[in-house]
């Protein structure tokens, strides 16, 4: 199996370790089911975010192994170990230079992705005591200036932080008031 998919393989256990670990947190959450002994209650959506998110950690996981699986055949039926898939963003290959110590640890396990996983961390650990509008108006704004380009940050910025504000209050209000489900109000009270 090569790096690359050993890599995504590890990738694809990460999320099913934590999807694993997210259901198990979510079955300590307390009932509360404003519709009676039927539908939803407090309980309901995250169990189903961890078992959706199972499911497509395993899917790609089995995704990654047929993959390489075919690449294996090719291979074999070739009778080259030269023969190789690539997408076509690497179609035109340039060696990579050594780097600083950041584009190393970029080269294991994406920057972006590690601030992502702070972002998160952050948001959780912020999320009982500011409640659920602030800190998720603070984790859309700190995810979205991540993932939009440096050079666009300006020109989004604005957009970024009425979007953020305005999607927290409009998901507090649809859990709240439709759905009848109780979100930590924080520092609001």
């Amino acid at each position: 199996m090569s790096s690359d998919s050993k890599k995504e393989i590890g990738v694809g256990v990460f999320f099913l370790v934590f999807a694993i670990a997210y259901m198990v947190g979510a079955s300590k959450i307390s009932t509360f089911t404003p519709f009676g002994n039927r539908g939803l209650d407090s309980r309901s959506v995250p169990e189903l975010l961890g078992i959706l998110t199972i499911i497509l950690s395993v899917t790609y996981m089995v995704q990654v192994w047929l993959k390489e699986r075919k690449l294996k055949r090719m291979r074999e039926e070739s009778g080259d170990d030269s023969v190789q898939v690539a997408d076509q963003k690497d179609a035109a290959a340039v060696p990579e230079s050594k780097g600083t110590i950041v584009s190393r640890i970029n080269k294991v396990m994406p920057i972006k992705l590690v601030f992502s996983l702070v972002f998160l961390a952050v948001y959780t650990a912020l999320y009982q005591p500011l409640g659920f509008v602030f800190s998720s108006i603070f984790f859309l704004i700190a995810e979205s200036f991540l993932l939009v380009n440096k050079d666009e940050r300006k020109k989004w910025a604005l957009f970024i932080v009425l979007f953020s504000i305005g999607v927290s209050i409009f998901i507090y209000f649809i859990f709240t008031q439709y759905l009848t489900l109780v979100l930590p109000s924080g520092i609001l009270g």
